[in-house]
């Protein structure tokens, strides 16, 4: 009997050994160019696309309202755009990419490009009371909720 020299995970001779480790960490670096390739590109994630960039958010709710706080830094004010309609905020804007004077780039890490983002809010919002301020590169929202929907709770008896 003869020894057979070692197969290939699919039954080919190697030309060298397989490293599981290897082909995992050369998937994970085509993985990763993958999505910075998408991901800088910018679109509307509703027709499928990816967005440029999505800016943290913090939303909590009280028994007053909603509190809707965005980290905003480098969007200018105008290009910042809030609605409600049908019980969804929905925030928009934009980061211009920073120009530099014929200077190479020798990295870029910072997301540029489009932002959109919707939250739910599951109670009615007194709309004339909104307020929003921008400032420090952070966007706080206050959503007052309607007061039929701030009524106190009410215990109910189980028999």
């Amino acid at each position: 009997m003869s020894a057979r020299a070692p197969r290939g995970p699919r039954g080919e001779s190697p030309a060298m050994s397989w490293d599981p480790l290897r082909d995992l960490m050369s998937l994970k670096e085509r993985m990763n160019r993958l999505f910075e390739t998408v991901l800088r590109k910018g679109g509307d994630l509703a027709k499928g696309e990816a967005a440029g960039w999505n800016p943290a958010v913090n939303l909590t709710e009280d028994r007053e309202g909603f509190r809707l706080s965005a980290e905003l830094p480098g969007v200018p004010k105008d290009s910042i755009a809030l609605s409600l309609e049908n019980g969804i905020l929905t925030l928009r804007g934009q980061r211009p990419l920073e120009k530099t004077r014929k200077a190479d780039h020798l990295r870029v890490e910072r997301s540029y490009g489009p932002f959109h983002r919707t939250f739910p809010l599951h109670a009615p919002i007194d709309q004339a009371k909104i307020t929003a301020r921008f400032h420090l590169g952070v966007l706080d929202v206050l959503l007052p909720k309607s007061p039929e929907a701030r009524s106190a709770p009410i215990k109910v008896r189980i028999v």
